[in-house]
């Protein structure tokens, strides 16, 4: 299954709704790049507004390496690169109750912002992607590192991905215990966290209560 997909027009998000036989709880996955044009995010928030839970990531900010792909996009002069945006979704407009799988320390950091070791990361990488971009494409360079299905592991820098396998037990964790209680509600659960955890997402409820794609839509995260 097809989380994000990067082609020759840009990136893509798969807002993917999850059913399984004989279940009336649903869930609506949100696959989130924390960097991307306005319109993207208003779209997703317009669709969270008709879910009856959200379950979101507390860091939905970008990481260092977020702020420098838009830094290394702009400097090499990539076509919409200027008017990318950082994701900032008020969840408290929505009306909808939220839940965090990753509880009130995560948050707090969030609101911090990146600290002096965030924007160090930022003076330093920025040059390496500007160069990637300029010598290798835009296009390769955003594939291998944005583009995720179901079978996806996450690449991520500095043995990071140790700290996704923790967030994604979090997560999973969450998901099951809201099918415990809302399994026989008419209920659609939305899903917005990072688009390198919904792999895992999708294989747990696929492997523990069978849930398997049913419907879903392409949004336009950003186009090249």
């Amino acid at each position: 299954m097809q989380i994000t997909e990067v082609s020759v027009i840009g990136i893509r998000s798969a807002v993917t709704e999850l059913v399984t036989a004989g279940g009336s709880l649903r869930f609506r996955l949100f696959p989130m790049i924390h960097f991307g044009m306005p319109e993207f995010y208003l779209q997703v928030v317009k669709r969270l507004r008709d879910c009856g839970l959200v379950v979101a990531e507390g860091l939905d900010r970008p990481s260092s390496t977020g702020y420098a792909y838009m830094l290394a996009a702009r400097i090499t002069g990539r076509r919409g690169a200027r008017a990318l945006v950082s994701q900032d979704i008020d969840y408290a407009s929505l009306g909808v109750p939220v839940i965090w799988p990753d509880g009130p320390e995560q948050q707090a950091r969030h609101k911090r912002g990146l600290g002096i070791w965030g924007w160090l990361d930022v003076v330093l990488l920025t040059p390496v992607l500007a160069v990637s971009m300029f010598l290798g494409g835009q296009d390769w360079l955003l594939r291998s590192r944005m583009e995720f299905d179901d079978t996806t592991e996450a690449r991520l820098r500095f043995g990071t991905k140790i700290l996704i396998d923790k967030r994604d037990a979090k997560i999973l964790v969450t998901l099951e215990e809201i099918y415990q209680q809302h399994r026989d509600e008419d209920v659609t659960v939305a899903i917005v966290f990072g688009a390198a955890h919904m792999p895992a997402v999708v294989r747990g409820l696929y492997s523990r209560y069978d849930y398997r794609a049913r419907s879903g839509e392409w949004l336009s995260i950003i186009d090249f």
